[in-house]
């Protein structure tokens, strides 16, 4: 899904030039690591406060952490926001097998039985798979080209 980022994290004009840095923000479980809890914890922002077009896409959290080290505390709101962004956690989806075991019949009209293969909509992955065991090269059988990378 692609979303918009509409916040723009404010700069003091005569601060520093905002480099590549071993500071990071939350990160999500995999290891990915712009993260933020809601579409408000991410921020446009001017990498150099003086140049209106060098503008780069961050999180609150890991802006906060910069803008601290910096000594950039112009942004009040924004720091607030991000020291009371949640932290990330994993969701669990619903068992398949748990969800098959109480399916009841009678809970649907007719017609019935429901067939789940009539179902046209591409099929979702319920249940993460963690890195360490997908192989390191992965064959994937789509003869019906249903697949999108």
């Amino acid at each position: 899904k692609n979303r918009i980022i509409f916040r723009v994290w404010p700069r003091y004009p005569n601060g520093q030039a905002i480099k590549p840095s071993p500071l990071r923000g939350k990160e999500a479980g995999n290891g990915l690591d712009l993260w933020g809890a809601t579409l408000y914890d991410f921020y446009h922002v001017r990498r150099l406060p003086n140049v209106p077009n060098y503008i780069t896409n961050s999180t609150g959290s890991r802006l906060a952490k910069w803008m601290r080290q910096a000594g950039e505390l112009t942004a009040k709101e924004e720091l607030y926001w991000a020291d009371r962004e949640e932290d990330p956690k994993e969701i669990p989806v619903a068992d398949i097998g748990e969800l098959i075991l109480c399916y009841d019949t009678h809970h649907y009209p007719s017609p019935h039985p429901f067939i789940p293969c009539t179902h046209d909509g591409n099929p979702t992955l319920q249940q993460r798979i963690p890195l360490y065991l997908l192989p390191k090269k992965l064959h994937v059988h789509d003869p019906w080209n249903k697949l999108s990378i």
